[in-house]
């Protein structure tokens, strides 16, 4: 029986401080860390190019080198981990942090991938204004495993290996550059689904849900960038109508949008929050609706709806008693564009057009329906036949963006 590897997205927190510069490894720790890291991006590749790996440093501050990257950008990982210099001391604490809000910002996003944070360090910790193991208990609970791998001589206190300890991620204590291969190889080889594991799934627990779910903005937060940038995909002026209700005004509390208005933080989206809780209660995603959270209808980033709006949805249930009322619409949906219909999968290469009946090509545009019970592809010329925007499929309202 073939095992079957599950892609994960590996965040690499390295330290760079100028303890790293010692030549008990030679030519020093550092280069001899930069080589195994490159085995372990190379054959992890090799046996899985839908893995992909961030590389984070840390001496004095933590700074992100390069997000996650995929297997054909390899060569800018090498080059990154080549522009890596020693000096200053070690913030751990600080890298740890910065590895951990790489990994919360990936997993908003809609089929996240598995997390793994791995941290090569000599473990000589001098100046840090993060707690190491504070963020070590902060990753346990978001189900986060951090592999250690300790470069040079073991400390009175081995804080690397306690943080593998928190989270149940594996411990590697290297002394001299061939173990620190070793480990490097069995991490790269340390992806494939074991009987009865679940370690392809991330938690679809309400309150982990809630946790990593990202703030909505308020207008007075937009940078002018930002603000610039949700004019342009708005394509007019006025960036501050609700791209689900289409107003200004809010239909539930008849209040402007400065008031009760909220942007996406990842695609400047506006909405007003009681309407993207009514576009959140409209769907099948049971676990999504318990956590007071939602996906952007237009980029599918996982948000926060403020508490004080999921408790007026509660006290309405409560309410109404046992007998719920189903959840209404919102009048209109935001439709989406697809640049290739292929990019859907084959099963969406061989439905028909609602208007014309005909099957999809590959590279052939479409629109595909906001509401997701539906899902409905059309032929971009074909979307622009519908009678006042109404879906053929489930009548739904719907507008291009």
């Amino acid at each position: 029986m073939t095992e079957q590897r599950i892609p994960e997205n590996i965040v690499v927190c390295l330290d760079t401080s100028r303890s790293m510069y010692k030549k008990d490894f030679p030519p020093n720790r550092l280069t001899c860390c930069t080589n195994a890291i490159k085995i372990l991006i190379s054959k992890r590749f090799d046996l899985d190019s839908l893995s992909t790996f961030a590389i984070i440093k840390f001496s004095d501050k933590a700074e992100k080198i390069i997000d996650f990257t995929t297997s054909t950008y390899i060569n800018n990982l090498n080059k990154a981990l080549d522009s890596l210099k020693c000096g200053g001391y070690s913030a751990l604490g600080d890298g740890l942090a910065l590895g951990i809000k790489t990994v919360i910002a990936e997993l908003r996003k809609i089929g996240a991938k598995p997390p793994r944070i791995l941290l090569i360090s000599d473990g000589k910790i001098m100046n840090t204004a993060v707690d190491p193991l504070k963020m070590a208990r902060l990753a346990q609970g978001l189900n986060i495993k951090i592999d250690t791998f300790l470069v040079g001589e073991i400390g009175q206190v081995n804080m690397l290996k306690r943080l593998s300890d928190i989270t149940k991620g594996r411990y590697f204590y290297n002394s001299d550059s061939e173990s620190l291969i070793r480990s490097a190889q069995e991490i790269a080889d340390d992806n494939y689904k074991r009987y009865g594991s679940n370690k392809e799934v991330i938690s679809e627990n309400p309150a982990f849900l809630r946790k990593i779910a990202a703030d909505l903005l308020r207008v007075q937060d937009l940078t002018k960038d930002q603000k610039q940038r949700a004019k342009q995909i708005r394509g007019e002026v006025d960036f501050k109508k609700c791209s689900i209700c289409f107003s200004d005004k809010n239909p539930y509390t008849k209040g402007s949008f400065y008031i009760t208005g909220r942007y996406c933080p990842n695609c400047t989206t506006p909405f007003h929050i009681h309407c993207l809780a009514g576009w959140a209660d409209s769907q099948k995603d049971h676990i999504v609706k318990r956590s007071g959270t939602a996906r952007c209808p237009h980029c599918f980033y996982l948000l926060r709806i403020p508490t004080e709006v999921t408790q007026i949805q509660k006290l309405r249930i409560l309410s109404r008693g046992n007998k719920e009322e189903p959840a209404k619409r919102p009048e209109i949906l935001p439709a989406k564009y697809i640049e290739d219909v292929a990019l859907l999968g084959e099963d969406a290469l061989f439905s028909a057009c609602p208007v014309c009946h005909l099957i999809f090509e590959k590279g052939q545009r479409a629109v595909q329906c906001g509401n997701l019970e539906c899902n409905a592809l059309y032929h971009e010329d074909c979307f622009k036949k519908l009678k006042d925007g109404h879906c053929r499929n489930c009548d739904v309202k719907l507008h291009l963006y």
